[in-house]
């Protein structure tokens, strides 16, 4: 009994971080860990 109980919140547990990343829209370009932007041509020196 105790295991199907926790075997039930687990998969709810599982469930709904799945629809959280699926509403979120998790792509490679929006992982602000590898994230770099364009500099601005302003920025850049010139040689």
């Amino acid at each position: 009994m105790m295991f199907r109980k926790m075997m039930a919140i687990m998969v709810y547990a599982m469930a709904s971080v799945v629809v959280f990343v699926a509403y979120t829209g998790v792509s490679p370009n929006s992982w602000f860990i590898l994230y770099e932007p364009d500099i601005p041509e302003s920025l850049k020196h010139r040689e």
